[in-house]
């Protein structure tokens, strides 16, 4: 958005600033939307499993919050950021894994690939139906929710951040998965889906 734009539009500079605000006395809390946030800490408890595509705050703020987490990122030197905060919260149930990306990262994702790459493959680690969190927010976005729709327990939890990106249909969560939670803030939409 061009500042001439910006300058036109006083509502949507105030939500901007509102939100700039709301991060910085929140400093360490995911960015999704604040009620996304908030549904979370709700719902999250140290019983459950996570896999999270997309490491960054919330990585830290996911783990402190669940049995274990594996996180996977492709920015090599924002996985060292992450794993620094890690090993400073001495958070050892949670594991950030560098993974780098087969495709340049201008290259438009597709949700099937014949080959699908060693970020999206991750899920294959995990036996069905064992996952109870599941946050996709990285690459690839549409083949990690294909590839992990079954490694999800009846009753988990799939968070995919940005689903204003698309229409909610184009992310391929199944029609019968209901959804539980969705808000935006300034910049971005959180939808939450449920596994019946």
């Amino acid at each position: 958005m061009e500042l001439s734009e910006i300058v036109r539009q006083p509502i949507y500079v105030f939500r901007r600033i509102l939100y700039k605000l709301y991060e910085i006395t929140h400093p360490d809390e995911p960015w999704i939307s604040p009620k996304a946030v908030t549904f979370c800490a709700r719902h999250l408890n140290k019983e459950q499993i996570g896999l999270e595509w997309g490491s960054g705050r919330s990585t830290a703020w996911f783990g402190a919050r669940l049995k274990s987490l594996l996180s996977i990122e492709f920015d090599e030197a924002w996985h060292s950021r992450v794993v620094t905060v890690l090993q400073n919260q001495g958070l050892k149930n949670v594991e950030c894994r560098y993974i780098f990306l087969e495709h340049s990262i201008d290259e438009p994702t597709k949700s099937e690939y014949e080959n699908p790459p060693a970020y999206v493959r991750i899920a294959e680690e995990f036996e069905d139906k064992s996952l109870d969190f599941v946050v996709v927010d990285g690459h690839y976005r549409q083949a990690c929710i294909l590839a992990v729709l079954k490694k999800i327990k009846s009753g988990g939890l799939l968070l995919v951040d940005n689903t204003n990106w698309l229409p909610i249909e184009k992310w391929g969560v199944p029609d019968n998965w209901p959804v539980v939670h969705q808000s935006s803030n300034v910049m971005t939409q959180t939808t939450i889906w449920q596994k019946p």
